[in-house]
């Protein structure tokens, strides 16, 4: 159930919304929690009933686990609980997204044979799991677990941020739940909930989606191995670019937003990266909480800035290749990962042994910090977007192609050019929409441990609520043929 359909849209979103808000008005505050676990396991469901049974057992699973990783008697067990879990979560992972992957490889480096699998991947795995990973490392570090099957349920699938993110921890919204579930009826962040639904939904639909049906023949074309022209191939690194920003940027304030209708924050998980200096910044900036979770759960382990530059250099570079490859199971995954943790070993190199680059802030400066970080992020993500290696080939190389030969359509549809430009302006110039909405948050604090962050809500105006209504219009009269978001698949 996609949030830009007209099931999610006409029927879903409202009956959950109506049926929440009834049971608090009623004062049944306990029993709208239950409520929206409930909506929670039936969006799940509606995408695959064996896929929902999946997502059970591994709640039950973790759940359980949490309690002996958390009380178990003796170091030794509780760390032995842990490692079984965090084994156990990542074997999911595993087997539904890399098995096929990883046995072919194999295949083909010993001469043997490989029969495909083809399993369909469980939506949100890659989420799910890994928000399950934080919770039980958490349980092992602060000796306490969640007590409440029903609260750990809806931690892990509430679902706005249930298919693609953010990756919540257990201590950011279990508090916030608390409230709600002792707290009387507050409707005051339901305006500003539907207002960045509204921008997240014009973003996708308006933005996201006729950008890829202009471009995806492009893509096909490179999939081919046909040679593009110069003109195509630029509009196929540029239009994909601004696809995956308005997609990516469009699901998170739409999840944001979808939450913050029902009283609840989720952590700014996208904030204007194509404004970026650097490619550091860039992962400041570009899925928060999955830069967070490298960071605490992959980079610190590994040794983190223990034993020098060096090794603090190498586990940047590790983390980061696991960040690529956990988008998907392919060499073109792999490519990016390797490119973007390159690009920020050059970054950190610079800083340590260059520091005039890093002190350099003139106007002329900024303009070619983030001319440079937005190419190599856009030459980057001609690896992800593509088919395999070959089509990413056929795409840079016509980056310098000028050749009659090259394939390509006679003409462009100048829709697409205007889609893109206006998309070009809002992405490089315009407010972030969060910041515009007043969703204010310290993003140096992405992932507090306890407590329930505050939120600055702004009164409705009168032009903020006719934007808000021209947004949603617009957005469901395009609604018609929905496109699956781009971070569905990981």
């Amino acid at each position: 159930m996609l949030f830009s359909s007209y099931i999610f849209l006409i029927a879903f979103l409202p009956a959950t919304l109506m049926g929440f808000y009834t049971l608090r008005s009623l004062g049944h505050r306990n029993a709208s929690i239950t409520f929206l676990l409930c909506a929670s396991f039936v969006f799940y469901a509606n995408w695959n009933i064996s896929h929902f049974a999946l997502l059970i057992v591994s709640i039950a699973i973790n759940f359980l686990n949490g309690r002996l990783v958390a009380e178990a008697r003796g170091q030794t067990l509780r760390k032995t609980a842990l490692i079984m879990g965090i084994t156990f979560n990542l074997s999911l992972i595993f087997w539904f997204k890399y098995f096929d992957f990883a046995a072919s490889n194999v295949a083909a480096l010993t001469g043997t044979s490989h029969t495909f699998y083809n399993l369909i991947l469980p939506l949100g795995i890659s989420f799910f799991t890994f928000q399950q990973i934080s919770y039980l490392v958490d349980c092992y570090k602060a000796g306490s677990y969640e007590k409440r099957a029903r609260d750990y349920a809806l931690f892990v699938s509430f679902f706005p941020q249930l298919i693609a993110g953010p990756i919540v921890h257990h201590g950011y919204t279990r508090p916030q739940f608390n409230k709600l579930a002792s707290n009387k009826l507050n409707l005051d962040m339901l305006p500003i909930g539907v207002m960045i639904f509204a921008m997240g939904l014009a973003k996708k639909t308006l933005i996201a989606d006729p950008i890829s049906r202009g471009i995806d023949p492009i893509w096909a074309q490179a999939a081919m191995g046909e040679p593009i022209s110069a003109a195509l191939s630029w509009t196929a690194m540029i239009g994909y670019s601004l696809q995956i920003y308005f997609d990516f940027s469009g699901y998170c304030d739409m999840a944001i937003g979808i939450a913050a209708m029902f009283g609840i924050r989720l952590p700014v998980n996208f904030n204007s990266p194509y404004k970026s200096r650097s490619i550091i910044e860039f992962w400041h900036r570009w899925h928060i909480t999955l830069s967070n979770f490298l960071r605490d759960y992959v980079y610190i382990p590994l040794g983190g800035n223990r034993g020098g530059e060096i090794f603090r250099l190498r586990n940047i570079f590790l983390t980061m290749l696991i960040g690529g490859i956990w988008h998907g199971a392919a060499w073109t995954f792999v490519i990016w990962g390797v490119m973007h943790a390159a690009l920020i070993i050059i970054n950190h190199a610079l800083r340590l042994w260059a520091p005039v680059f890093s002190n350099w802030h003139t106007p002329s400066a900024t303009f070619i910090k983030r001319t440079a970080t937005l190419f190599f992020v856009m030459v980057a993500w001609v690896f992800f977007r593509a088919a395999d290696i070959g089509a990413a080939n056929s795409v840079l190389s016509g980056l310098t192609t000028f050749s009659s030969d090259a394939a390509g359509t006679n003409a462009i549809n100048p829709a697409l050019f205007a889609v893109m430009a206006f998309g070009t302006i809002l992405a490089l110039f315009a407010p972030n929409s969060l910041d515009v909405a007043g969703y204010a948050e310290d993003l140096k604090k992405e992932f507090p441990r306890a407590g329930s962050p505050s939120i600055k809500i702004l009164q409705p105006t009168p032009l903020s609520a006719c934007a808000t209504a021209i947004m949603l219009t617009g957005g469901l009269l395009v609604a018609w043929k929905p496109a699956v978001f781009i971070y569905y698949i990981f």
